[in-house]
């Protein structure tokens, strides 16, 4: 009798052990998770002070491989340097949002983060960023950037175009998955 008690509960006490496996891997997954995309915002912030120094080929080096094959770098620099020398130098940048794309975007495969920005500058008061980090190689690595002037609700005149050009690769960023003890 005892036997057949103890064959019961075996399965019993292994799908419990399994559930206490998951249920205590949480919390890390989730802590890894969150690093990875504070890691990512600082690789932002260092990738977009490329870009404000006009350090144009070094934030070209700093690409994965997607926007490489997407842009060639004397575009990159003709791009950059059209949309953001008439602007000027960073006055105030504000991060506003970030979206984690684990699955990528359509036609990018891959782990992403976008990155949204409400800018100064010393020539256009009001902006909007994007920045596009990819995981690659075990780091992440700049995917995009666009910067669009926002336009004055107080003009009742339609002013054009905000910016002689916009940057945008199509490649999308990246976080790394969540580690797990699967």
């Amino acid at each position: 009798m005892k036997s057949a008690r103890l064959s019961v509960f075996k399965p019993l006490f292994f799908l419990a052990a399994i559930f206490c496996l998951l249920f205590a891997s949480t919390p890390n997954a989730r802590a890894s998770a969150e690093d990875q995309i504070d890691n990512a915002l600082v690789v932002s912030k260092a990738w977009v002070a490329q870009i404000d120094a006009g350090q144009y080929d070094d934030s070209y080096s700093f690409g994965c491989g997607d926007m490489h094959d997407k842009i060639a770098q004397d575009k990159w620099d003709k791009i950059l340097t059209a949309l953001r020398a008439p602007w000027g130098p960073v006055v105030n940048r504000h991060q506003i949002s970030h979206i984690y794309k684990p699955n990528g975007f359509e036609g990018a495969e891959g782990e992403f983060l976008v990155i949204t920005y409400d800018t100064t500058f010393q020539k256009q008061p009001s902006a909007t960023e994007v920045v596009v980090l990819k995981w690659e190689d075990g780091r992440w690595r700049g995917a995009g950037y666009d910067a669009v002037a926002k336009r004055s609700t107080d003009t009742a005149e339609d002013t054009g175009p905000t910016s002689p050009t916009e940057v945008h690769t199509e490649n999308n960023v990246q976080t790394p998955p969540p580690q797990s003890s699967n």
